[in-house]
C-alpha cells in the first residue's frame, strides 16, 4: 500500500486472501464464478455484504438455516428464536461472524454447549455446539466447557433468503 501511494499509479491486484484485499485496497471487487458479486470500499463490503456468499467469504462465520416469521427468526435445527424486524418470510440463512458474537447474557442469545476454547494470540476462539452446528465465537478470555449463552449483536445480524440477497 505504501508503494502504491508513493508511486501514485492505479493498481489492479488479484488475490484470494481476504485480509490482504481489505488491507491494501481503496475499492474491492468480489467475484464468484466469473461474475461481480459486490464492489465498494473494504468497509462497505465487510460491514454490509450484499449476498450470503459475500458475508461468508469476507469473515469467519457460521451459517444457520432458519425460517423468518413475523418478529422472529427460528433456527431450523434447534427451534431457538432471535428477534427479527425484517420483511422476509420463509426459509432464510443467518450468517453470524465470530467477531459479532460474545459469550454472555446481553441482548438476544442462543443457548449452546461450549466444547473448546483455543488461544490465538490476540483473542480466544470458542467453539459452541448448537445442535449439529458448531458456532465460532471470538472472545477475550478462556472459558470452561459446558452450557453457555451466545449473545448476538442485533445490528450485525445478517439474514439472506436461501440462495439470495439480504433481507
Amino acid at each position: 500500500r505504501r508503494l502504491q501511494r508513493r508511486v501514485g499509479i492505479t493498481t489492479v491486484y488479484v488475490t484470494h486472501d481476504q485480509e490482504e484485499a481489505l488491507a491494501i485496497a481503496d475499492r474491492v471487487v468480489l467475484m464468484s464464478a466469473g461474475r461481480v458479486v459486490q464492489a465498494g470500499s473494504p468497509q462497505d463490503l465487510y460491514l454490509t455484504p450484499a449476498t450470503e456468499f459475500a458475508a461468508d467469504f469476507l469473515g469467519v462465520g457460521t451459517r444457520l438455516p432458519a425460517r423468518a416469521e413475523p418478529g422472529a427468526l427460528v433456527l431450523d435445527e434447534t427451534e431457538q428464536r432471535l428477534p427479527y424486524a425484517g420483511d422476509a418470510r420463509g426459509p432464510v440463512v443467518i450468517v453470524l461472524r465470530s467477531s459479532d458474537l460474545t459469550l454472555g447474557e446481553a441482548g438476544p442469545t442462543l443457548e449452546g454447549n461450549l466444547e473448546e476454547s483455543l488461544f490465538l494470540g490476540d483473542r480466544w476462539r470458542h467453539y459452541v455446539r448448537l445442535g449439529g452446528t458448531l458456532l465460532i465465537v471470538d472472545g477475550e478470555a478462556a472459558r470452561a466447557p459446558g452450557p453457555v449463552r451466545v449473545s448476538v449483536s442485533r445490528d450485525r445480524l445478517r439474514v439472506y433468503p436461501q440462495g439470495g440477497s439480504p433481507c
